[in-house]
């Protein structure tokens, strides 16, 4: 399939926000939006949504500002999926990206910290608009080739999943995450995602 490399990393002169990628990285005295990975099976996939409403109202799903949040909030996701299928590899897949924060699986893995061994995939969304045909196709084709690559199955799960009420109880996070919400369709997801090949 197709995937577009735009790399959170200050050799990306994408615009994001009200500058560049790589001004906005630089700036933070960074390298890139990424960690290295500490040595684990990679094996669960963590569903996101994002959208900049909040930032500009008229203009919610604007890859440019989009770019922009995870910059000024210093957060990455390995892939954006955007309304028309479109996907961008923010994160290489060896790195851990910054998308789950203090978290905690549910039972009965319930092991923490998700970014070490997890890919964060970030559909834009808002919480009104609910997800478009082409995002889910592109999504399930993404997750469908991950699989292939890690020759295994993964575990899905969503961000409000592994870092909502439980994770703040347990002093993981300060905050409830709700991404990517009740307009998400897990039944339809899983369906596609298990679809035999054509």
């Amino acid at each position: 399939m197709k995937i577009t490399p735009c790399l959170l990393d200050i050799s990306n002169n994408t615009r994001a926000g009200d500058g560049r990628l790589s001004e906005h990285i630089r700036g933070q005295n960074k390298e890139h939006l990424w960690d290295d990975r500490p040595p684990c099976a990679v094996d669960t996939i963590v569903i996101h949504s994002i959208s900049a409403g909040n930032v500009e109202p008229r203009r919610p799903f604007s890859r440019t500002l989009i770019l922009g949040i995870f910059c000024t909030y210093g957060v990455s996701s390995h892939y954006l999926v955007e309304r028309t299928g479109h996907v961008l590899q923010l994160v290489p897949e060896d790195k851990k990206a910054w998308h789950a924060g203090g978290s905690i699986m549910p039972p009965p893995d319930k092991r923490t910290m998700a970014n070490a061994f997890s890919i964060g995939i970030e559909l834009v969304a808002t919480p009104q608009s609910g997800f478009t045909e082409e995002q889910y196709s592109a999504c399930a084709r993404l997750c469908r080739d991950i699989e292939r690559r890690h020759g295994r199955v993964f575990n899905y799960v969503g961000h409000e999943d592994i870092a909502g009420e439980t994770a703040v109880r347990l002093g993981l996070r300060k905050d409830v995450k709700v991404d990517p919400g009740p307009l998400f369709d897990w039944n339809l997801f899983r369906t596609l995602v298990h679809k035999p090949a054509a």
